[in-house]
């Protein structure tokens, strides 16, 4: 056989078109996709001036006196902007600049805030104080920045109670005064102008002052303004006596009775009623026996807490009494003592009536003038059973009579 064999002889066969058609194929590339033309990515700079500037605006929005007071935290927004700003910026330019850029960052952060802290001032009502005789509460108001600003000669003065307006006046007002914490401004409120109820179950007094520019709302403690009776719980206890107390011959007897009221703001469940220790209102306690009257108790007066009666010469003890500061029991003491109850009792040989067995009411009525009055006079009413089983007299509370 020749050299090279098969193959060569297969390969001498072939077309030299063939081999440059195989070899074109091989080093030509394949034809590019067409590029779409680009603007170019934006400039970081004009980013970062953009944020200044709006972080500068919203800083001047944001230090009105308006806003701060109700949003004080709002004041972040614009800090958090320039921020972002200061950073896109300072990453644009010669950073050799950085101390003259954050200076500038500065100012505009903080100069509408020293603005308005120049030419605006804003008031708080630091506290409020009961009067001795519980007719007024007055305000303490305090003045802060603002020492190029009109000083204040008025306020306009609300009050809402629940949400809704009750009483304003507008008046003369001013910061006249200074005590060790700075200057400050009185404003007195008298109660019985713009009292409507009790500031119980979330309802509130709230009073808003106005004045030079700001404004500033206070609620009331509620302590203070509950002032209107709406419940009453009554008893009257037998007094009991042993042997040589007793006409009767009896073991036991009932020598006399001890009134005792609960008077206030009503309570939860079957509690005695809530003290009042700044109310104003009267009282008439009548134990019946029968259809008659067995004690017809002193009207009792009460101002601010303090009870007081026509004691006729010891008959109706002291004829005073302290109620609603730990608690709302008002003490109807007579003439005799019980010294086991640190109170007086009323002798039943003091009774109108001729004190026989049977059945006692005792009926207790509250009431009061405006505006402390509520709906309708306050009565309570109890039953007793005076008795006698064997040689053993008894008081019972009973339903009716």
């Amino acid at each position: 056989m020749s050299n090279g064999g098969l193959l060569e002889k297969a390969m001498s066969q072939q077309p030299e078109q063939e081999y440059s058609e195989v070899i074109e194929a091989e080093i030509t590339s394949p034809p590019m996709s067409p590029v779409t033309p680009s603007n170019g990515p934006i400039n970081p700079l004009f980013v970062g001036i953009g944020l200044g500037v709006l972080g500068f605006l919203l800083s001047w929005i944001f230090a009105l006196p308006s806003i701060q007071s109700d949003y004080a935290f709002a004041g972040l927004i614009p800090v958090a902007i320039l921020g972002g700003s200061f950073y896109v910026v300072w990453n644009s330019i010669d950073r050799k600049m950085v101390g003259v850029l954050a200076v500038v960052y500065l100012l505009m952060a903080t100069s509408p805030f020293i603005a308005s802290s120049v030419s605006t001032s804003s008031i708080t009502i630091a506290e409020s104080t009961l009067s001795s005789d519980s007719t007024e509460i007055t305000l303490k108001v305090r003045q802060s920045g603002g020492f190029m600003s009109p000083s204040i000669d008025s306020a306009d003065v609300s009050i809402s109670f629940d949400g809704s307006e009750v009483w304003s006046q507008t008046t003369s007002f001013a910061i006249d005064r200074e005590d060790g914490y700075g200057k400050y401004g009185q404003y007195t409120l008298t109660v019985s102008d713009f009292y409507l109820g009790n500031a119980v179950s979330g309802q509130d007094y709230v009073v808003t002052v106005i004045a030079g520019g700001s404004e500033d709302s206070h609620t009331l403690e509620s302590s203070l303004l509950i002032r209107t009776v709406d419940d009453a719980q009554n008893e009257a206890n037998g007094y009991m006596g042993t042997g040589a107390d007793c006409e009767s011959n009896t073991e036991t007897c009932v020598i006399g009775i001890i009134l005792t009221s609960w008077i206030g703001h009503q309570a939860v469940g079957n509690n005695k009623p809530g003290g009042m220790p700044f109310a104003n209102y009267n009282v008439t306690a009548t134990l019946m026996e029968g259809s008659e009257v067995a004690v017809q108790y002193p009207l009792i007066t009460i101002q601010n807490g303090r009870a007081s009666w026509d004691d006729s010469n010891g008959d109706y003890g002291s004829g005073s009494a302290i109620v609603g500061d730990y608690g709302s029991d008002l003490p109807m003491d007579g003439s005799l003592s019980a010294p086991e109850f640190e109170r007086m009792y009323i002798p039943t040989d003091d009774f109108q009536s001729a004190g026989e067995y049977g059945c006692y009411s005792f009926v207790v009525e509250v009431s009061q003038s405006a505006p402390w009055t509520a709906p309708s006079v306050v009565t309570d009413t109890t039953y007793y059973e005076y008795d006698k089983t064997g040689d053993t007299e008894s008081w019972d509370l009973v339903n009716s009579c």
